[in-house]
């Protein structure tokens, strides 16, 4: 009986203490979205420079070579959303205080231009590329951002929907160029 009333008023101390460790979490997390964003502005960059120069309608071999030259790039996002993820996944960070306010709405627009910014810098690669020579570099990536989104919706009430408008507009254009290929 003791043990269901400690679990009881354990539960209940928690609930009270909710909106005041959300509210420091909310700070801490935009924090480290905002490194993590500058991170991968970084190599979006360097992506988008070393596709760009990449011929029209490229051959198998200059594909390849393309997506060789685009690994290590692909590989620094993959790691940085990574480590986001396990930063921002662990409670002892959610409850430091840092300075500066945000709320929902401004971390839920810091994680959609994070989105925004990888996938259309890979909607660019696909398209100008094609798909089957960037996958196997593609897996791990799109693997960590869902990482990623799935630890900050605990955060953000709504997060994996807004998400997936951003997602659908871009696959669709993805699609679309897909397509053509066909």
């Amino acid at each position: 009986m003791k043990a269901i009333f400690v679990t009881l008023l354990a539960l209940a101390a928690s609930a009270f203490a909710s909106p005041v460790v959300s509210e420091r979490q909310l700070d801490s997390q935009a924090t480290e979205i905002d490194s993590l964003m500058a991170k991968i502005q970084g190599h979006t960059a360097s992506i988008n420079k070393t596709t760009a120069a990449a011929p029209e309608n490229p051959s198998v071999a200059q594909q390849n070579a393309a997506a060789a030259a685009l690994a290590p790039d692909f590989q620094g996002i993959t790691d940085a959303l990574t480590d986001a993820t396990k930063v921002l996944s662990k409670r002892e960070f959610w409850v430091e205080r840092r300075n500066g306010a945000c709320d929902h709405s401004c971390l839920l627009i810091k994680v959609k231009g994070l989105v925004f910014e990888i996938t259309c810098t890979l909607k660019f690669v696909i398209i100008k590329l094609g798909l089957g020579c960037v996958l196997v570099y593609l897996t791990p990536l799109i693997v960590a951002l869902s990482g990623l989104i799935r630890c900050l919706d605990k955060v953000v009430d709504g997060l994996l929907i807004a998400v997936k408008h951003i997602l659908d507009d871009v696959l669709k254009g993805v699609a679309a160029g897909l397509l053509g290929l066909i």
